[in-house]
């Protein structure tokens, strides 16, 4: 289950900002996730949404214990980024080991974003932590804003 670190509503819905804000989980059971009421569900997916004129931009912070080099895997799967703009679907992988702790996840071509939490099965014993920093970023051309009064220019 997501816990957020930043101001939410009951309709899942958090409102993002230029100022990085996080969003954690630390979960060992798939039971809060796969409720039907709860946020980050596939029925009740994050749904995170920037001012007009902003992209949604995403790194994943992974903290889950890795305890050997073999352990590290290609993808491991803690949910996926869905923009139905431009009908994306990209996963939100952690490949372990400490080196690889941060990594840029997703940026939005617009300024709404659903994220869905996969479930942890309940036949393993996975332990995840991880952080996902989300903030805004304006969209620009050369450095110059491509909005103007709410219109895109570019």
């Amino acid at each position: 289950m997501y816990v957020l670190v930043v101001q939410e509503s009951r309709r899942c819905v958090v409102s993002v900002t230029t100022e990085a804000q996080f969003m954690s989980s630390s979960s060992s059971t798939s039971s809060d996730v796969n409720s039907v009421s709860s946020c980050g569900s596939k029925s009740h997916p994050w749904r995170l949404e920037a001012a007009a004129g902003q992209r949604i931009n995403i790194s994943l912070l992974d903290f889950t214990a890795m305890d050997t080099p073999r352990d590290r895997v290609t993808c491991r799967q803690y949910g996926y980024v869905l923009e139905k703009l431009n009908k994306r679907n990209v996963s939100v992988c952690g490949e372990g080991g400490a080196e690889l702790r941060q990594s840029h996840v997703y940026m939005s071509d617009s300024n709404k974003v659903e994220i869905v939490q996969t479930p942890i099965s309940r036949s393993t014993s996975d332990e995840r932590s991880f952080l996902l920093r989300v903030e805004g970023d304006e969209i620009t051309r050369d450095g110059v804003s491509c909005f103007f009064n709410h219109k895109l220019l570019c």
